[in-house]
């Protein structure tokens, strides 16, 4: 993919991108589903964009009318067509998992990328040479982790054993299971890091902090409640039981 095929955008983190994936899953009302109908979302005739809900135009051409490209989103009069080669959208019906990732690419372009027309080249893979530079910027980086996040609920996924099962579960393929098993796999055990460090420095913290001294009670009862409680504080003696308080541990007693 050259860089004709990229654009430069509003600069996103990957965590922000994979939060409006997941506004655009409960928008859809699929955040439970999988694998998610990513050919209903795109014929249900609306997409919430970052401007706003807006109507959605879904169109299945022929393969030889899309050319060299597999998908193509374009914005006029705040409408939003996405365009697919036929073969894609078939495809994608019957759970090719690089047919489902272009649509749910082509999605991506529509909810965060008004403007110039985007496209999705035909066998495109791998990344951009735009993307390797300023993955923030790329258009095409953020649809891509768009894509994966909206076909992968992570919290479901991160219950299951291998990529190839993320990949059978949510429709998706096996180089994007992959890729979303790992990062997982990483985001996992930075949680068990945290945890260790945490539980560490509370350890550490106990062993720092000055033991609690007990306070040492005179032999000699209250003349109040008559309970051996009287403990000396600075010039005065005090009973712990009742409070009374005397210049003296007996005050009174001759």
């Amino acid at each position: 993919m050259s860089h004709d095929d990229d654009r430069r955008v509003s600069k996103r983190y990957d965590w922000q991108v994979r939060d409006s994936a997941s506004r655009t899953r409960d928008f859809y009302k699929v955040s439970n589903r999988r694998p998610v109908n990513v050919n209903a979302c795109l014929k249900s005739g609306r997409i919430l964009t970052d401007q706003g809900e807006r109507p959605l135009v879904y169109r299945v051409l022929d393969d030889i009318e899309m050319g060299g490209s597999d998908g193509k989103t374009e914005f006029a009069e705040g409408i939003v067509t996405i365009s697919v080669k036929k073969s894609v959208h078939d495809r994608a019906l019957f759970g090719d998992g690089r047919s489902r990732m272009t649509l749910a690419h082509e999605l991506a372009h529509g909810v965060m990328h008004a403007g110039a027309p985007k496209f999705r080249a035909s066998g495109a893979v791998g990344a951009t040479s735009f993307s390797i530079t300023n993955a923030l910027e790329s258009a095409e980086h953020q649809a891509k982790v768009f894509a994966s996040a909206f076909l992968i609920h992570d919290k479901q996924a991160a219950e299951l054993a291998s990529a190839e099962e993320i990949s059978e579960e949510f429709g998706v393929s096996l180089q994007a299971a992959q890729i979303a098993f790992e990062r997982l796999c990483r985001e996992k055990d930075r949680a068990i890091s945290v945890e260790r460090v945490m539980r560490m420095s509370e350890e550490v913290q106990k062993l720092l902090s000055p033991k609690s001294i007990e306070p040492k009670c005179l032999p000699d009862p209250c003349v109040i409640c008559e309970n051996k409680t009287i403990v000396p504080i600075g010039a005065k003696f005090v009973c712990l039981t009742c409070g009374n308080q005397t210049d003296r541990p007996q005050d009174g007693d001759r």
